[in-house]
């Protein structure tokens, strides 16, 4: 009960179809399409027909043999039928004057294909590109920041131990005005009374003395209080230097980033005084290298 022996016409009726071209269908009349369609409608008909039986219902058998029949003779009638489509789908597809219009068509339509991807991929390129400075310049900023970190801890810790030894200079400073404002009535003390000129001599030796090393501690804790607080403010302003060199480095052009870059190294690199010793230091080193980079870009331009 099974249909083999009609795939191989069945096989030939899709082959004929096939040989009309599809882009001949635009040159047909509505007559010719109709008859067209009428006759794959009326193989797609009897296809389905085959592909639904039923080999149980009754008359079964003389409804397949039916089926392969109509298969097997279709074949001729289809050709007889198409022949006329077939043979002007070959002519046209053969036709030199429509193969080179539809050839330049094709070249054209792939010209422009290939301009419109070429400026897709150019502003693709762009966009990369400037993404690409976008990354850069943040990572360059972020790297900044992270060294200029190590300046801001430094200016914390300095700060903290300005405030300890500020501190101690108020501790000392009370010490010195308590032990002004005691030794204005020491003498009077039966215990340390001078009662010959030698114990006066030794209670003026005793004082100063004492007035000397709580003078020379709080010399001292002012000192430390003030070189600190210098290191403090100084490494806050390195920090400051180091955040806003790119800034500056942009507002100024490309001309004066020699100047701007030797100024920030020389502000952050550079020693600084402190409160236990003071130099002068020489301006006129700066101005000269100033002067030499302006002159080295000036140069370049």
């Amino acid at each position: 009960m099974g249909f083999t022996t009609a795939i191989a016409p069945a096989e030939a009726l899709i082959d004929l179809y096939r040989r009309v071209p599809l882009t001949a269908l635009e040159d047909f009349s509505d007559n010719q399409l109709s008859t067209i369609t009428s006759q794959s409608q009326a193989d797609y008909n009897t296809f389905s027909s085959i592909l639904t039986f039923d080999s149980t219902a009754s008359g079964a058998a003389d409804t397949r043999i039916n089926l392969i029949a109509t298969v097997n003779a279709r074949r001729d009638t289809l050709f007889d039928v198409l022949m006329q489509f077939i043979a002007y789908g070959v002519a046209r597809s053969t036709d030199k004057g429509l193969m080179e219009t539809q050839a330049r068509s094709t070249i054209q339509s792939i010209k422009d294909g290939g301009e419109k991807l070429t400026k897709e991929l150019k502003q693709v390129k762009e966009d990369a590109d400037n993404a690409l400075k976008e990354i850069r310049a943040v990572a360059a900023e972020q790297g900044v920041s992270q060294k200029a970190v190590h300046f801001k801890d430094e200016a914390d810790r300095q700060e903290v131990l300005a405030s300890k030894w500020l501190k101690l200079t108020y501790v000392f400073s009370a010490a010195v005005g308590t032990f002004a404002v005691l030794s204005l009535s020491l003498h009077k003390i039966p215990l340390v009374r001078p009662e010959s000129n030698f114990d006066a001599v030794q209670l003026l030796s005793s004082k100063f003395l004492i007035f000397a090393v709580l003078g020379y501690l709080l010399i001292l804790a002012a000192r430390n209080y003030a070189t600190h607080k210098h290191n403090s403010v100084v490494n806050r302003h390195r920090q400051n230097a180091l955040l806003t060199y790119k800034t500056l480095v942009e507002a100024s052009g490309s001309g004066a980033q020699d100047i701007v870059l030797a100024h920030a190294a020389s502000c952050i690199f550079s020693p600084q005084d402190t409160g236990f010793s003071s130099s002068t230091k020489d301006s006129s080193s700066g101005s000269k290298s100033v002067l030499e980079l302006m002159t080295k870009s000036t140069t370049k331009e």
